[in-house]
């Protein structure tokens, strides 16, 4: 584990300290993991709108005529279609079609994209990515001085429009935008996120990250950390890199067979191995247990054999129990337990996601 001073800090670190934040290493910065309640901050995001710091994760610019020819092929996703004004999830695939990394890709112009990626991965995504790209630039720009804020929850898009009088603003999922806002500036803003409920990200530029993290906390909404952020993605079923995803896992068994979109026909880094593959022999599964939690690499079991291991696992604020996802064998038949320090642990397998998604909304 790296030492404290030799962690990165976000433009919001100041005020992480000041709001009573527990700070924690992560993917080599200092970030909160919670202000006082794991679980009170992710019923806060799923009953009002809860706002994350989640300026660690890597902020690519790509530039250039061949921007979304070069990215078609360095992708999972379809990107010579994708409009600007919007956003589309992506893979990045290795060449034998493990999963290095997912991302979202924002089109902000004709020839501009902005690739948001996962902060542990930011080095090697760069190098794949660059050596990839023949005649577009990249610019790696995620300590330029500015960062992201994520306005997850069902009162979220009440309070962007009461703090900037507007109601016209991203109104479909995976929408871009722009924000103006008073003391700030414009703000580029996407309907995205990372909760599977309604909600935002803005991308704030060089010095705008503290004031508009100040208005939102003032408009009404409750500062949360990394904590309720892994239970809320884990409770919308959604992926983690090194947890439901990595290099020995592919689309077609995460799950995520929507981020390699044109697959059969496209040609892209990885698509050779896609169309090479048999049909998966495992699946990933959600698990629900009674009072221990799974957590990731115990065994899953069916009959007293393993016939997999759990991937994900965390007390749900919203079931109120402990919850697991888990990449099985897809013959393994019911009942299943876990394996938790040698003792059996029976399980119910339920299907992905534990809450319904509300992004959509």
């Amino acid at each position: 584990m790296s030492e404290p001073s030799a962690l990165r800090r976000t433009p919001l670190h100041a005020a992480h300290r000041a709001a009573g934040a527990r700070l924690v290493p992560f993917a080599g910065w200092e970030m909160p993991l919670d202000y006082g309640s794991i679980l009170a901050e992710s019923r806060t995001v799923r009953a009002a709108a809860g706002l994350f710091d989640v300026s660690h994760m890597a902020r690519f610019h790509l530039g250039g005529p061949a921007a979304a020819t070069e990215l078609d092929r360095a992708l999972g996703a379809r990107m010579d279609d994708l409009e600007p004004g919007r956003a589309r999830y992506s893979l990045l695939l290795a060449e034998d079609a493990g999963i290095l990394d997912d991302l979202i890709v924002y089109r902000t112009g004709e020839e501009e994209f902005l690739l948001v990626l996962n902060a542990a991965n930011r080095e090697r995504d760069r190098q794949v990515l660059e050596s990839r790209l023949e005649r577009t630039r990249l610019e790696d720009r995620t300590e330029d001085g500015g960062g992201i804020l994520a306005l997850q929850g069902p009162d979220s898009r009440r309070l962007l429009a009461e703090l900037t009088g507007r109601e016209d603003f991203c109104p479909a999922f995976l929408d871009l935008g722009t924000l103006e806002i008073s003391g700030v500036g414009p703000v580029r803003i996407a309907r995205t996120g990372y909760t599977g409920e309604h909600g935002y990200e803005l991308f704030a530029g060089p010095g705008q990250a503290e004031e508009l993290w100040r208005q939102l906390l003032a408009a009404g909404a409750a500062p949360v950390g990394l904590g309720a952020r892994d239970v809320l993605r884990l409770e919308a079923g959604l992926p983690l890199y090194g947890h439901e995803i990595h290099e020995g896992v592919n689309p077609f068994e995460a799950g995520l067979r929507f981020g390699v979109r044109g697959w059969r026909e496209r040609d892209f880094v990885g698509a050779e191995a896609l169309r090479a593959l048999p049909e998966p022999e495992r699946e990933l599964v959600g698990l629900v247990a009674e009072k221990r939690v799974p957590r990731q690499g115990y065994p899953v079991l069916a009959g007293g054999r393993q016939v997999g291991a759990v991937c994900s696992g965390a007390w749900s604020a919203a079931l109120d129990r402990p919850i697991a996802t888990a990449l099985i064998a897809r013959n393994a038949e019911d009942p299943l337990a876990v394996s938790i320090r040698g003792k059996e642990i029976p399980v119910e397998r339920r299907p992905l996601p534990f809450v319904p998604h509300r992004s959509r909304d």
